[in-house]
């Protein structure tokens, strides 16, 4: 597997990660939490792109 291919694999292994949470803290009511430029913030999970 060639560097690009593994890179392209591990984005895509991330992208699904991120979708998965997305959906569990939409169903259960829950903030996403992100750290931004070392501020911790509360997203509501239904305003974020899935």
């Amino acid at each position: 597997m060639t560097d690009k291919a593994f890179s392209k694999k591990i984005q895509q292994g991330l992208q699904e990660t991120y979708r998965q949470i997305v959906l569990q803290k939409r169903r259960t009511g829950e903030m996403l939490i992100f750290s931004e430029n070392g501020e911790v913030k509360l997203v509501d999970p239904n305003s974020v792109e899935v």
